[in-house]
Parts: C-alpha cells; structure tokens; sequence
C-alpha cells in the first residue's frame, strides 16, 4: 500500500501537512509527498466552471470553499498569489526529518492543469527546472521524483522529465507500475500511476454520505497480491477529512496493508522489465476534464516483480 500525497496549496502545507505527518508518524505508516514548490494560484482555477460544468459540480460536493478555506479560493485573483514551499520550508525539512519522502508536483500547479498543452517545450522545462530547483535549495538535496498536477502529461513534459534523472514518475491514473509511450516515442522513467479512486472524487456520493461507508469503499479495493497506490490531498484528508482518512489507515493495517513509500517500489523495479504501455487522454468518475491514464500494452515484456 502506496499513499501518496499531494500537496497544492499554500495553505495544505502549512495545515494539512504536519496534521498528515503526525497522524502518519504515530501509526507507524510510510508516505510519499508531492509538493507544488510555486505560487499558489488556486483562485484561477475558478475559469475551469467556463469551460467544464462539471467543474461546479463538484466544488458543491465536496464543499470546496469550506474544505480549501475564502483565501485559497481568491488567491491568485482578487487577492495576491502566495507562495507554497517557500513560505514553509521548515515544514518540507520537518517531514523530511521525520523520514517521509519528499517529492516535485510541479510548481505552478493550475498553469500547469489549465494550460500544459500550450506552455511549449520552453514553458514546460521551466516550470520543471523550477520547481526542482526550489525543492533542492530547501531540502539541500535534489529529489528523484515527480508527480503531474491534475495527473495531466504530454510527450513533451515526459520528454523533459526523461532528460532530469528520475528514479520514477507518478503522472498517470491506471493499474500497475510501467513504461511510458505517446505516438510512438517511447520514454524511460518509469512510471507508478495512481490505482484508486481520490476521496474527492467519491464524496458526496448518495451511497457514500458517512464516514463507515467511505471506509468500506476503499476497503473493498484493497489488492493483497499486487501494489495499491492511493493518492490523497493535504487540503482534504489534511484537513476537513482527517478523521475519516485515520480510519482508512487503521482499517487498512487491520487488513494486514504494509505500508511502503513510492521510492521504495521505483527501488523494485527493472525499468526495462515493465510493460510498455501507450498513455492515454480519458475522464473519470467525479472528476472534471481529462487526465492521463495507462493505455493499451504495446509490448509483451513482462511486469516486473513487486
């Protein structure tokens, strides 16, 4: 069991953050965070409802404005962008010290959601190049991991991310660890995509209105013979939901679940051994607009052991 954790926001960070880590330290469970190392420009993703009616839908289920907090939701519009890891580093040192795994999850995240496609390839190796470069001066170190915002990828940034030296990538939405390829061009890093449901996405479902059944769900999608990889949001369960993702966690320890940070997989793997599989633009269930997904195979290489 992976739980990866995203972090978008200055005000996940500085909150949900070190409520996650504590709560995750205390029941002894390993974690991986991917931070946005930019601004926070939370409030301009207000012109997706323009663009995605189902963009206001979900901001009603989930209560966006309670769960992100008025400030989050202006900023970058009416009120000024914040910065994210700059404003907290003794928080990025903190979880480090306490043996969590640090990640990049872009820097300027709704530039990148909203508008990957037109940056270019300057656009997007800078925003790589910074984001790296801001974590690095932090954590005095230069982290081997990144995690799309939105999970949203092109040939482009997975080119630029091929060229930084990654031990692995966690960009998509599909089902088990594998090689990345678009229109023919097949990339290196490995990739280790999502395989859950995101609670947000599930919230607020007629059949998913308490906590019990929220834990039940997820309960029922734990794999015992294969890699479970949950990604989580510091502004939700490090937040507003932190009881109900505490009784995720205890429930998935009762299930016998070890806990293993996506470094230690990426450490398992044989990149050459893994499938080739083609990345693929779809939508899901509860969540607005498209996302990157594990596609068809397109070799017979075998998968290799986790």
């Amino acid at each position: 069991m992976a739980l990866k954790i995203d972090v978008d926001t200055h005000r996940g960070l500085g909150q949900g953050v070190p409520r996650l880590a504590r709560m995750l330290a205390a029941e002894g469970v390993a974690a991986s965070f991917f931070i946005a190392m930019g601004p926070d420009n939370s409030g301009r993703a207000i012109l997706r409802a323009f663009k995605n009616p189902g963009f206001l839908s979900k901001m009603r289920r989930t209560r966006a404005v309670s769960m992100y907090g008025l400030r989050t939701m202006l900023s970058g519009t009416l009120l000024p962008a914040r910065p994210i890891a700059l404003a907290y580093p003794q928080v990025l040192r903190e979880t480090l010290a306490m043996g969590f795994e640090i990640g990049v999850h872009g820097y300027d995240h709704v530039r990148w959601q909203d508008h990957l496609d037109e940056l270019g390839e300057s656009g997007v190796c800078d925003e790589i190049a910074e984001a790296f470069e801001i974590c690095r001066a932090i954590t005095g170190a230069q982290t081997r991991s990144f995690a799309a915002p939105g999970w949203r990828t092109s040939a482009t940034a997975l080119r630029a991310l091929d060229a930084v030296g990654l031990d692995y990538r966690s960009d998509t939405r599909g089902s088990a660890p594998y090689r990345c390829s678009i229109d023919g061009e097949i990339f290196t890093t490995p990739e280790i995509p999502t395989t859950w449901p995101t609670l947000d996405e599930v919230m607020g479902a007629p059949d998913l209105s308490v906590a019990d059944d929220l834990v039940r769900f997820y309960l029922e999608r734990f794999r015992p013979d294969r890699l479970n990889v949950h990604t989580i949001h510091a502004e939700t369960e490090g937040m507003g939901q932190l009881e109900v993702f505490t009784a995720i966690v205890h429930a998935l320890k009762e299930r016998g679940a070890k806990f293993v940070q996506l470094r230690e997989v990426a450490r398992r793997v044989v990149a050459v051994e893994l499938p080739l599989c083609e990345v693929v633009r779809t939508t899901l269930p509860g969540r607005a607009g498209w996302i990157s997904a594990q596609g068809p195979q397109r070799s017979a290489a075998p998968a290799a052991s986790l």
